[in-house]
């Protein structure tokens, strides 16, 4: 057995890891996905009692069920055929020229088919009390522009599988050999085209450089062949002013793009997209198919079954209304008081720590007080939902397809119709049985839903020390990212503002550029990890264990060995080398042993409780040891 003075997280976790199996239909296991697991098959089980007659359905449930006996009507669905993406198809392969395509492009984005001009509704960054429209790049088929490197073994493998499958789709729909192969080819020369001027993930993780606002006019001129005015008047009712770009690399060379020489490259590429979204619903064979990607992507050996599958199509359209049902149904007063008092003392901690602070000045001090005490706090579910999903209704005369249609088409016209209108604080972005949380820097809030406040986060069964070490740093993590290295350069409002002390920021950013240091180039396994993209989720991965840390010991029974043990607990996972190189290329967390091994490193108290000497591998000088907040 390891040591515990060699390799914490092994420790902690090693037997667990050796003794975990991954499901075949899953490419990871442990902690956050096992919890959510355990939610979908209680949510299972309830479903199953209500088409049992067992139990009647609640409201809030009553459109989930009914959208649940179509996703499971495979019988249906086989009688369906493939028809429904041939339906899909049409208005795509209707497309006849350039000018055809922009004469229809704004429709097609109204009926929610997926066009290479990627847009949102969200809060100007400058004004966060205001949405604004924003143009983003389309998204690629490989994780990352990375991915695209010559000395990247796994780039042709991966794209040949995808374009296999997309080209067995579009023959199930009955087209020749020779048109299957045009649009695939097509489609995956349209695809390298964006790789070369997109943002990599790296760049993006730094959300604050996303802000680029321009003149429609401005922008007209880096998009010659495309008449921008036409389709956004037409897609927002008005002509706008102000349009935010947030990949700036790739609309410098928009024009490159977005041409009508390249109109077969865009007509193969939409519709590719269009059959690989909607093949999931059809038949068993194409669900499965439609599937093959993603499982080579992340090493999953088989699809989810038809039950599975079936649960969490449905789920997929009434996530929030499921996710409300949960919160109401699972979770108490006496836990959603007991967390907002952790909330309140990590927020204590802070206000303490700005207080005793010797590396700021005290105006920059002042200005992050101000915006502590501005938090808001979400604990447990929302008070509403959107209006579309609160209205969502299920059409009893339509098939799956259709009704997924009618869902998207007015996710759309909700999103376009919140253009200049001040962003609904009220709605949260995860229903409350997702095990997760998170920190909204354009609102200043913290989010924490039901289904995260259970064991080994957070449990009435568990020590307090226990609970600090999981939801306390947890809740610290999120708070932290108030003042990580994207948060903190929003201000109390929401806003992108400079509100540090010039000098301050240096500081701030010579300490976080050893956070980056001691993960930047670290392996797991076959894989390095970039230590910028997982930069912002680091830092606050550090402060969320120093404030936690803190706060447990403020408890008279305050117990070290039982915090840093759950710590290392609620990252336990095992997952297949595809899925953590997958990781690796997009997320910016870092991979789960490093969240701990790398972290815990940086307290003197773990080495104190845990006689960590030189000679230990867990060892890390004092010197070299990183405190931020």
């Amino acid at each position: 057995m390891t040591a515990i003075k060699d390799d914490f997280y092994d420790t902690i976790n090693g037997d667990w890891v050796q003794n975990a199996t991954i499901p075949a239909d899953r490419p990871v296991t442990g902690g956050f996905i096992d919890l959510n697991q355990d939610i979908e098959d209680e949510e299972r089980r309830v479903l199953q009692a209500i088409h049992d007659g067992k139990q009647v359905a609640p409201d809030l449930l009553k459109e989930f069920v009914q959208f649940h006996k179509m996703t499971a009507n495979w019988q249906q669905r086989e009688a369906d055929s493939v028809q429904p993406l041939v339906d899909v198809l049409k208005p795509l392969k209707a497309l006849k020229s350039w000018s055809d395509l922009q004469q229809h492009w704004s429709d097609l984005i109204q009926n929610a088919y997926t066009t290479p001009l990627s847009y949102g509704v969200a809060p100007d960054f400058k004004q966060a009390d205001f949405n604004e429209l924003w143009l983003s790049a389309p998204q690629l088929i490989l994780p990352d522009t990375t991915s695209y490197a010559d000395d990247n073994p796994q780039r042709d493998i991966l794209l040949n599988v995808w374009r296999d499958m997309i080209r067995q789709l579009l023959l199930a729909t009955g087209c020749d050999q020779e048109w299957a192969q045009h649009i695939v080819d097509q489609a995956l020369a349209f695809d390298r085209l964006i790789a070369q001027y997109k943002m990599s993930n790296e760049a993006a993780s730094d959300y604050w450089q996303l802000y680029h606002p321009k003149q429609l006019r401005e922008l007209s001129q880096s998009v010659v062949d495309v008449d921008l005015k036409t389709i956004l008047t037409s897609l927002l009712g008005q002509t706008p002013e102000k349009i935010i770009v947030s990949d700036q690399p790739f609309w410098e060379h928009a024009n490159e793009v977005y041409r009508a020489q390249h109109f077969d490259m865009i007509k193969a590429w939409m519709i590719a997209q269009a059959a690989y979204e909607t093949a999931p619903f059809l038949t068993n064979e194409l669900r499965i198919l439609a599937g093959t990607y993603r499982r080579t992507l992340t090493g999953t050996a088989q699809a989810p079954d038809q039950n599975k599958a079936a649960y969490r199509q449905a789920h997929l359209f009434f996530a929030d209304q499921v996710g409300l049902w949960y919160g109401k149904t699972y979770f108490g007063e006496k836990a959603k008081n007991d967390v907002i008092k952790m909330v309140e003392t990590m927020i204590g901690v802070y206000q303490q720590r700005f207080t005793t602070n010797t590396w700021l000045t005290q105006e920059t001090l002042r200005k992050a007080a101000q915006k502590l005490s501005a938090l808001t706090i979400h604990v447990g579910y929302p008070d509403k939902l959107p209006e579309y999903l609160a209205q969502r209704q299920v059409d009893s005369t339509q098939d799956i397809m259709g009704n997924i249609m009618q869902f998207a088409k007015a996710a759309v016209a909700y999103s376009l119709g919140q253009w200049h209108k001040a962003p609904d604080r009220n709605i949260w972005q995860m229903p409350a049985d997702l095990v997760n949380a998170y920190y909204d820097p354009m609102h200043n809030e913290i989010v924490f839903p039901a289904a995260i406040l259970q064991a080994p986060f957070y449990s009435l069964e568990q020590t307090p020390s226990q609970n600090f070490g999981g939801i306390g740093t947890v809740i610290a993590h999120e708070v932290t990212h108030a003042f990580d290295t994207n948060g903190a350069r929003f201000d109390e409002k929401g806003n992108l503002n400079e509100w540090w002390v010039a000098s301050d920021f240096e500081n701030f950013e010579e300490r976080t550029k050893k956070v980056e240091q001691q993960f930047d180039g670290l392996m797991i396994g076959e894989t390095k990890i970039n230590g910028h993209l997982t930069l912002s989720e680091n830092v606050a991965d550090l402060g969320g264990l120093s404030a936690a840390l803190a706060a447990a010991k403020q408890d008279v029974g305050f117990d070290a060995t039982q915090f840093f043990m759950n710590y290392a607990k609620i990252w336990r996972q095992k997952a297949k080398p595809e899925y953590t190189a997958m990781l690796a290329a997009m997320d910016v967390h870092a991979p789960a042993r490093l969240r701990v091994n790398v972290q815990v490193k940086n307290f003197d108290t773990f080495f104190d409780i845990f006689h960590v000497t030189e000679k230990d591998g867990m060892w890390r000088s004092p010197k070299d040891r990183v405190q931020i907040w």
